[in-house]
């Protein structure tokens, strides 16, 4: 890893909500090395901003599957009720999507209706448990304030600010904590959208002083297996709220 690293804002809402997609990733990502972060001072306006959002959408489709699954199924669930219901989740248009499938993940033999309050709770807890982790994560990062407009390579960054201007912004905030903190400074993104398009990176390395991209994020091809699999997850510190995920 870098030495530094300045966080997107898909970072930063990724570990806040539990049930966001690229949670363990981000949490992975923030506790691993020796890696100095960084964030624009406008993370707590980032956040509220994006929380009641976040929050209805993933309790709507926490809800949704609740109401799915009570429906279709009955009684202590099999092994192949929870393939099911697992393969049931649409990842394109479920917010929630990871945190559900790997929420059923060792649910197996037990009764449908004992599942699904625990479902209800992790809906009560979404807001709760998101404020913790904010708080967590003001403890992780430093915000940074841009000593520069850096008006040069804003021109430069024109597929950039074409596609995304939130983007072209952060890229510039980034830049500016790599022309002004020593060592080597990395972007992290949840957002292989733009970033992963050889053409955007190719163009922001090059007319930044940024030395890498980092991906944070999990791929549509995720299986939940890979999370019984996956040690370096252990790694990972409980929160502030007794839980690990």
């Amino acid at each position: 890893m870098a030495d530094n690293a300045f966080l997107d804002k898909g970072v930063i809402l990724g570990f806040c909500f539990f049930t966001d997609p690229h949670h363990r990733e981000c949490r992975r990502y923030l506790f691993s090395g020796e890696t100095e972060y960084f964030a624009t001072e406008q993370v707590e306006n980032i956040f509220r901003n994006a929380k009641d959002s976040i929050i209805k959408e993933h309790r709507s489709q926490v809800l949704r599957n609740i109401q799915h699954v009570k429906v279709n199924y009955e009684g202590v669930l099999s092994e192949s009720d929870i393939e099911e219901i697992q393969s049931e989740i649409n990842r394109d248009e479920n917010s929630a999507w990871r945190y559900l499938e790997d929420f059923y993940d060792d649910k197996a033999g037990r009764d449908v209706y004992e599942i699904t309050d625990e479902l209800r709770e992790v809906i009560r807890e979404i807001e709760q448990r998101a404020e913790a982790r904010k708080e967590t994560l003001y403890s992780t990062f430093q915000g940074w304030l841009r000593i520069s407009s850096h008006e040069s390579v804003q021109d430069e960054l024109t597929q950039l600010r074409a596609q995304d201007e939130e983007d072209f912004w952060i890229v510039i905030d980034a830049h500016d904590v790599a022309a002004n903190v020593p060592g080597e400074t990395e972007l992290a993104t949840t957002n292989p959208a733009e970033f992963a398009d050889d053409q955007i990176t190719e163009e922001v390395l090059g007319a930044t002083a940024i030395d890498s991209i980092q991906l944070v994020f999990v791929s549509k091809g995720y299986s939940p297996s890979a999370l019984r699999n996956n040690s370096s997850d252990s790694c990972v510190p409980t929160d502030v709220s007794g839980d690990n995920t």
